[in-house]
């Protein structure tokens, strides 16, 4: 039965391929994260901070990130924590 299913399977149309640059969030994120990890190694206090409200930290850290990729990657974690609950 596995023989038969094997040609079916590579019929399938293929996927498209994910474009080559990735998305904006995650480029600026990845900028980003060397400083972030730093600042929160600074202090227990930043830690905390990142734990409890991570985007306030972030924007406290003085990172250099757009505007409107901070309100996407708060939109992004409004949503997790909503699927999470």
């Amino acid at each position: 039965m596995d023989k038969i299913l094997v040609p079916e399977v590579l019929a399938l149309p293929r996927r498209k391929t994910l474009p080559a640059r990735p998305d904006r969030l995650l480029e600026q994120l990845d900028k980003v994260e060397r400083e972030l990890q730093h600042w929160i190694a600074k202090s227990r206090k930043n830690g905390d901070w990142f734990r409890r409200d991570p985007l306030a930290a972030m924007r406290a850290a003085g990172l250099d990130m757009e505007d409107n990729i901070m309100l996407e990657l708060e939109l992004v974690t409004k949503t997790i924590v909503k699927k999470l609950k």
